[in-house]
């Protein structure tokens, strides 16, 4: 089993490369987020919402496509991996994915905020059974 995951894990800066653990903290926000909401009607995968938070970091380039001479080429964006966060855009990258989940309606979608998993409420300094015990309570009444 992995190690549990801390605030002090992933909150981190710097210009060096992205840690283990903050890349364990963004896969699980990211497979969250993939479970459970879809961007403007679209079902996202967890390497789909990795890939857009990086580009959304590292900055986004629009270029033609490959035409394959079925139709139009079109256009795709390019972003870069999640290998090439530097630490503080690692720790801005989950920040803003765990924002998108708490609050989807700042971005537009129409949805419940995340109910995050055990993992990721570790990740942000929360015990998950005090959330569990809360979610009993509110059943209870």
């Amino acid at each position: 089993m992995t190690a549990e995951l801390s605030p002090a894990d992933w909150r981190l800066d710097g210009t060096g490369p992205m840690t283990d653990k903050q890349r364990r903290m963004l896969n699980a926000v990211c497979g969250d987020l993939a479970a459970q909401l879809q961007w403007h009607g679209n079902r996202l995968s967890k390497d789909d919402w990795r890939h857009m938070l990086s580009g959304t970091m590292l900055g986004w380039r629009m270029m033609p496509a490959i035409d394959r001479g079925e139709g139009a080429a079109g256009f795709i964006m390019l972003g870069g991996s999640s290998l090439d966060l530097s630490k503080s855009q690692a720790a801005e990258a989950i920040t803003v994915a765990v924002q998108i989940g708490d609050h989807p309606d700042e971005q537009g979608l129409r949805a419940r905020p995340v109910r995050w998993s055990d993992k990721v409420l570790l990740g942000m300094g929360f015990n998950p059974n005090d959330f569990s015990d809360a979610s009993r309570a509110r059943e209870a009444a």
